[in-house]
């Protein structure tokens, strides 16, 4: 074939490519994220709110708790996170929806054993047992490896233990990386949170301390408080730490709740010194408006008599209880039956005002369950049904047996730390 007959290479390139250009797909829109729901959708059946403590902390929901230093915030936090990890009731308030619970703690990691073993010891459950997780170091929630580190570091436990109910954060200082006092930096760690939220479907607590000028505020920016969907304060009052509801978008704000503190032996020693290892626990207390009420002169020794000398069971015979008043000096006269009197009256006080409960000559106390009496069945240890663990505390039994993925795993944890 000669030059002239021979076809145009450009030619031939041109073709092929306009062939090509018409094969390609022509580009799609992008998938729409945006949609609306019809109201009659909405109403088509009533919605009942998702509590995790009835009237205090929703499922699905961005709480805040803030409070001074050193009011016991993390205290109070972790107080409400081993009742919803163990189904019992928060000082007498329903637990509805129990289940696993992930604490970040950003700071006093070292500390938390002892307070959550004294607790355990307070309300006789084995915490051992339950599904609460904690992390060992903070998180940097406005770093995105941080972040994700922290929610897949959440996805791999929930796939064998359930997704989380509650997420907490303590505290948003130790947990932040940036100026609190910022409003983009606060947004963004919000969002954060809402990331956090929305992939479990869990609610989120935040631990944050109050305002430098003005303590009946939270610290930083007010971007932070307008995300919330309910907020609380901690205050001090004399001997009493008092838990109030600041803001409470969806519902009525929650009821003011009093606490006492007090001293609760963990069952430990010291390796080092034999001393005994003790830490805090909260107890349901009284107060009015304006003022928080305690326990004084007979009735505050009857009540100490009773703590230091409950058992294992956290129950006390009449007669271990009486000596341990007298001793403690329930009366100031060497009288005996002013002694008598004095404790009697002081046992008739504390069963009125619902501190104390009793059974079969036992006595013991009734903070834990909000002040209401209760059958000696509550607080008795032992089996049911050939299922060790903690007791049946309202009907509920313990979530976790022997037998549980999650108790499998604590045992081998111990068996390799003994090694």
């Amino acid at each position: 074939m000669s030059e002239a007959q021979s076809p145009n290479k450009e030619a031939i390139r041109e073709a092929v490519q306009e062939r090509v250009q018409v094969l390609q797909p022509e580009p799609q829109p992008p998938a729409r994220t945006f949609s609306f729901v019809h109201a009659a959708e909405m109403l088509a059946a009533p919605q009942p709110t998702k509590w995790l403590i009835r009237g205090y902390l929703e499922a699905d929901t961005l709480v805040g708790l803030f409070g001074s230093s050193g009011c016991m915030k993390s205290f109070l936090a972790l107080d409400m996170v081993l009742c919803i990890a163990s189904g019992i009731p928060w000082h007498g308030i329903s637990v509805p929806d129990p289940g696993s619970v992930f604490y970040i703690a950003g700071e006093g990691f070292r500390g938390l054993a002892a307070r959550i073993m004294a607790w355990a010891v307070a309300h006789q459950v084995d915490a051992r047992r339950v599904p609460l997780f904690v992390s060992k170091t903070p998180a940097l929630f406005l770093n995105p490896e941080s972040e994700g580190a922290v929610s897949d570091a959440i996805a791999e436990l929930a796939e064998r233990h359930g997704k989380p109910k509650l997420v907490v954060i303590d505290t948003l200082a130790r947990c932040f990386g940036g100026d609190e006092n910022s409003t983009e930096d606060m947004s963004a760690f919000v969002a954060a949170q809402d990331r956090l939220r929305e992939r479990f479907a869990c609610a989120v607590l935040v631990i944050h301390h109050s305002g430098l000028q003005d303590e009946k505020r939270a610290r930083g920016a007010s971007a932070f408080r307008a995300a919330l969907d309910m907020e609380f304060r901690l205050d001090v009052r004399e001997e009493m730490r008092v838990l109030t509801c600041t803001k409470s978008k969806d519902h009525p704000e929650s009821p003011t709740i009093y606490f006492s503190v007090s001293t609760q032996s963990t069952g430990w020693e010291d390796p080092e010194t034999g001393q005994a290892i003790s830490s805090i626990v909260l107890r349901r207390g009284e107060g009015g408006p304006g003022k928080a009420k305690t326990l004084k002169g007979a009735n505050r020794i009857a009540y100490e008599a009773l703590i230091a000398v409950a058992g294992e069971n956290g129950r006390a015979h009449i007669n271990d209880w009486r000596a341990e008043a007298y001793t403690r000096g329930i009366s100031t006269s060497t009288e005996a039956e002013a002694k008598k009197k004095a404790f009697k009256r002081a046992v008739s006080s504390l069963l009125d005002s619902g501190h104390v409960a009793t059974a079969d000559d036992f006595y013991w106390s009734a903070e834990g369950q909000g002040g209401q009496q209760g059958d000696k069945s509550r607080l008795s240890g032992g089996d049911r049904g050939g299922q060790r663990g903690h007791p049946s505390l309202e009907g509920v039994p313990c979530p976790l047996p022997l037998s549980s993925p999650l108790s499998e795993e604590v045992e081998e944890a111990q068996r390799r730390g003994a090694a």
